[in-house]
């Protein structure tokens, strides 16, 4: 199983991937996992993750946004872990309706993908669930790691950085091309540079996303640089 370990001990497992990543991210006695992918992929989580966990608890659940592709086991984990739920403030109420709107497409193709999604009834849908901790511009979860909010590809998304050397991203770039870290998907693609720009100034030089493999730091320099 792929895995980071900071200068300062923590480790960060690539718990699934595929559809959707899911990273567990383990700090002391704490334990965070970062989101939960699509509902269908419960039975794979919880057999990746048990072991991972050992008898340890699961202290929380990060949920880097609420689209449904990130929450759909938000339920399972917190009635089955007993995990404290966190989401960025703006994106409470989706998570407390399970619907969050499908975001733009930021290339013609994405763009009428998007047309065609938003007409499926409960395309978009998940199990609803109510957040334990709502989260603003920056929240500090232990002495080593803390929550930045990272908006653009949706309101609310938001970033977990570890040590200030891996930061872990959700959907605010992609890992699915080498030479490109720019989602298909976004709502607000200049907030989206902007949230790139504060990600490089917390001097990570790892960036895991929820989909594709990692981003190196002279990528998304790189990526800056040709977008702002």
């Amino acid at each position: 199983m792929k895995k980071w370990i900071t200068t300062s001990g923590c480790t960060i497992y690539l718990v699934t991937k595929g559809r959707s990543n899911t990273y567990l991210v383990l700090d002391d006695d704490t334990s965070v996992l970062i989101d939960t992918g699509l509902k269908n992929s419960k039975t794979e989580l919880m057999k990746k993750l048990d072991p991972l966990l050992g008898e340890m608890n699961l202290s929380y659940l990060i949920l880097t946004h609420t689209h449904f592709d990130h929450t759909g086991n938000a339920t399972m984990i917190k009635e089955s872990y007993k995990a404290r739920i966190m989401v960025q403030e703006s994106e409470a109420n989706n998570l407390e309706r399970g619907k969050t709107t499908i975001p733009q497409g930021t290339n013609p193709l994405t763009r009428l993908l998007v047309k065609i999604g938003r007409k499926i009834k409960h395309f978009n849908e998940y199990p609803h669930v109510e957040p334990d901790y709502l989260v603003g511009e920056k929240h500090h979860l232990t002495p080593k790691c803390y929550l930045i909010h990272t908006p653009g590809h949706s309101k609310g998304s938001m970033s977990l950085i570890v040590d200030n050397e891996v930061a872990l991203v959700g959907d605010a770039m992609v890992g699915i091309f080498r030479w490109s870290v720019f989602p298909a998907f976004a709502d607000d693609v200049p907030s989206m540079i902007t949230s790139w720009e504060k990600l490089l100034k917390t001097g990570c030089n790892i960036f895991l996303p929820g989909h594709g493999t990692s981003n190196s730091r002279k990528l998304l320099e790189k990526q800056y640089k040709k977008h702002k």
